[in-house]
């Protein structure tokens, strides 16, 4: 029996370059449907019940996922995952699910449908962010063979509540085409940094997209952070030893948190996104640390460098390498650890509210692509990944102290990067520089 096979895709980038429109060999596909153009996302919004409650359950699927997907990886190279971009590609999963496939979404997520299907567009809109030095970019899209008929009031409401393009494809006549208009849609959406064929088979019914775009620089005109004099060994997952000079991110009024087996602490841009970082303490790896707890507590730690018992101001800055770090791969095993089951398994999984069950045979998901990569410099931080489901401060008041510190990154590390609201958009570890 020929198996029909349900991609979903989800794709999340950190970069900078133009934007690639249309071009010679730019594949075939129709647009069915497009949301209205999101509005900015305010601080009242911000304060609401339902966009903290979506964010709080997107914060802790963030050290989940990372977490698990860190345990199964067995590359060598420096790990980057983008827990929000998962997060939204399987929101559309669940937008599209009914029965076990939507409990079992719902369940991994930590939301229920109305709060997901109410608050998602907020949680997306909040991710959008343009400004002197960075942009946040983030696009949803259903991609639909040519050959199914999807519900088109299903269409709508992914247009609506999740800001979803929708799109027709031969994939199965002409899949060639089909695939070229995906990949450039994806290459569009994350500024080229993303150009890889996604192959999609001839059994493809639908797939669902996410893409993220983020960049910033650490400072307003881009220039390059300045290195330490010093030169400090930096101690490898391999075990083996770097001599390396560190960058100096600038001061800020914080202090370092001390967890039960790591030290954290965040370097911050021009716009204000924290890239912070997760230190094993001495006797203790990068293994053992990187845990869905500990991602956690570094995400909420309380890092404020005022103590006004003793009227103190503690100024702490990070001293850490410049890295790249990337995933290519399957994380369909590390969701399943997470709940989601059915959504993998033919005739099992339900995604009728889009395409009505045995359209072709049984729908399900064969595997969860995620693709990234992340590259943090002198000048700032840029990166990309892909999923397929197929600072100055300011003087204290008188009579407080100044103290300033330095927080050293001069062994292997974890890493979550998160913005203004505290949303991760990329987690990983570093292990060799």
């Amino acid at each position: 029996m020929k198996k029909t096979a349900f991609a979903i895709a989800a794709a999340t980038i950190f970069a900078a370059g133009a934007v690639f429109s249309a071009c010679e060999n730019a594949g075939e596909s129709q647009l069915l449907g497009e949301p209205a153009k999101p509005q900015t996302f305010t601080y009242e919004e911000s304060r609401t019940q339902g966009f903290n409650s979506l964010n709080a359950a997107a914060g802790d699927f963030a050290a989940d996922f990372a977490a698990e997907a860190y345990a199964s990886y067995s590359g060598k190279e420096n790990f980057a995952v983008s827990p929000v971009s998962v997060f939204s590609a399987l929101a559309l999963a669940a937008e599209c699910a009914e029965g076990d496939t939507l409990t079992e979404i719902l369940k991994a997520l930590g939301t229920d449908y109305g709060t997901l299907s109410e608050n998602y567009l907020s949680l997306y809109r909040s991710v959008q962010y343009e400004s002197e030095t960075a942009l946040s970019a983030m696009s949803n899209s259903v991609w639909i063979d040519s050959g199914v008929q999807a519900d088109s009031a299903q269409i709508a409401d992914l247009a609506d509540n999740y800001g979803c393009y929708s799109y027709s494809a031969d994939f199965s006549g002409n899949n060639k085409n089909a695939n070229l208009a995906v990949k450039n849609f994806i290459k569009e959406q994350t500024r080229g940094l993303i150009d890889k064929d996604v192959n999609l088979g001839e059994d493809t019914l639908f797939t669902l997209i996410n893409t993220l775009y983020l960049k910033d620089n650490w400072n307003l005109f881009g220039d390059e952070l300045k290195l330490t004099e010093k030169t400090y060994n930096f101690a490898q997952s391999d075990g083996s030893v770097k001599d390396t000079k560190l960058m100096q991110s600038y001061y800020q009024t914080i202090r370092a948190f001390d967890g039960e087996n790591f030290t954290s602490c965040y370097a911050e841009t021009y716009a204000g996104y924290k890239l912070t970082f997760i230190v094993p303490d001495e006797g203790h790896t990068l293994k053992e640390v990187f845990t869905a707890e500990n991602i956690s507590a570094a995400m909420n730690a309380d890092y404020s460098g005022t103590d006004h018992e003793a009227k103190i101001h503690y100024h702490t800055r990070c001293l850490f390498p410049a890295f790249t770090a990337g995933y290519d791969g399957d994380v369909k095993d590390a969701l399943r650890r997470l709940g989601i089951n059915s959504l993998f398994e033919e005739y099992a999984c339900d995604l009728s509210k889009l395409v009505p069950s045995g359209a072709k045979g049984g729908i399900y998901c064969p595997e969860v692509r995620h693709v990234t990569t992340l590259t943090v410099d002198r000048r700032g931080i840029e990166g990309a990944a892909l999923t397929i489901i197929p600072g100055a401060t300011s003087p204290g008041p008188d009579g407080y102290e100044n103290v300033y510190l330095d927080f050293v990154i001069d062994r292997a590390f974890g890493y979550v990067v998160t913005n203004s609201y505290g949303t991760a958009l990329f987690s990983g570890t570093v292990g060799n520089i």
